[in-house]
């Protein structure tokens, strides 16, 4: 039994490794976007066409796949998807001019599709490891996401300062290799009638609606990519050098990493839905005060705060849905790592326009608009348990 365990925590880790390196590629996305669109002389509004491209691949796949291949063990998409990833590397022949738009924007699909198709088998996945609670094993791996996506946005930038587009190169090795561990561990899905039976425990009169869930977790992804897609352009148009911006972008996820991982033990103990309550009243505030002193450098701790409390709600969420009913474990995977990041990747686009004609200092306050009505959410659905 004992070494039962360790493998499986074996796998979970490995299966953790190697979602920081997918989403690594996001990361990279998002902070080196205002260096992209000054090598391919794109404007603000045609970087965010970019990226909004580039994450309705990556999170539309996951509702089109979701439900898919529910009685099969092989993880195919995972594999091919580590593969798809490495299209982002086309870039660096991609001419600047007119067309440059079209090009990198075909390329973003097929990129944006290979990150996204691996995320409902990397849940199957973790999902198997029934030895591991729910709340931790979500935690642990969901953590690995996000501490992924804030390294590619760090590292990247300093990256593409020295080594320009050719700084896409080591993502590309990163997600072959990542690939092959993945076949070596032998890594397997769950079988959807025989998932796993750890049950969280919601502190709440009845266990909370799966779209309830979609909700809040739609919003805060929502918060989350208006903050990784204005803040490098906000700090690059403050005249701040663009590896800050891709600090701030780090910070807050990794931050977020950490807070899931700190509050999952807690949150099976006291209850998720609670912890996420706790959890939102404790970070909106600091949200707030640092995008009011976002000029001084000292003001990125209260960004780690805000982000260990709002963005570590998410795999907590994503730990409720889990085990949620009503639909299949595979819908509610595609929806809850996917969808609702679709329904978020529509913000840039839709706050394109506006950073252009108000400038990018007009957006940054609308960041924790979604948070702070998930809070709302969740306030009011304990009052109707009351």
């Amino acid at each position: 039994m004992q070494s039962e365990y360790r493998a499986q925590w074996g796998q979970l880790l490995t299966l953790t490794a190697a979602h920081f390196v997918l989403d690594s590629f996001a990361g990279l996305m998002h902070t080196v976007l205002p260096a992209f669109q000054e090598s391919f002389q794109l404007s603000v509004a045609a970087g965010a066409v970019l990226l909004t491209v580039f994450l309705v691949s990556a999170n539309g796949i996951q509702l089109l796949i979701g439900h898919s291949r529910p009685t099969k063990e092989r993880p195919l998409f995972l594999y091919l998807g580590f593969l798809l990833t490495c299209a982002i590397a086309m870039f660096m022949v991609v001419p600047s001019g007119g067309a440059a738009l079209l090009w990198l924007c075909l390329i973003s699909i097929v990129c944006g599709a290979g990150l996204g198709m691996t995320h409902p088998e990397f849940l199957r996945a973790v999902h198997r490891l029934d030895g591991i609670s729910s709340t931790v094993g979500s935690a642990v791996f969901m953590s690995g996401g996000v501490i992924g996506f804030a390294f590619g946005g760090w590292v990247s930038t300093h990256l593409y300062a020295r080594y320009g587009l050719g700084s896409l190169i080591p993502f590309c090795i990163a997600s072959v290799i990542s690939l092959a561990v993945v076949m070596a561990v032998r890594v397997r899905l769950a079988i959807e009638d025989t998932t796993s039976k750890s049950q969280p425990l919601h502190s709440e009169a009845s266990a909370p609606s799966f779209w309830l869930i979609v909700a809040i977790a739609a919003l805060v992804a929502s918060s989350m990519t208006v903050f990784a897609w204005i803040i490098p352009q906000h700090v690059r148009y403050l005249g701040i050098d663009l590896t800050i911006g891709g600090l701030a972008v780090s910070l807050l996820s990794v931050a977020g990493g950490i807070g899931a991982v700190a509050m999952s033990r807690p949150a099976h103990r006291i209850g998720e839905f609670r912890m996420i309550r706790r959890m939102l009243i404790a970070g909106v505030p600091f949200i707030i005060a640092y995008l009011f002193l976002i000029q001084y450098r000292w003001a990125m701790g209260l960004l780690f705060v805000g982000g260990f409390f709002c963005f570590g709600v998410y795999p907590i969420l994503v730990s409720i849905a889990r085990n949620c009913k009503g639909t299949s474990f595979g819908h509610r995977m595609g929806w809850v790592v996917g969808g609702v990041w679709l329904i978020a990747s529509a913000m840039p686009i839709l706050l394109g326009p506006v950073a252009k004609s108000l400038g990018t200092g007009a957006v940054v306050f609308i960041i924790p608009i979604g948070f702070a009505v998930a809070l709302v959410l969740t306030i009011k659905r304990k009052r109707q348990n009351d």
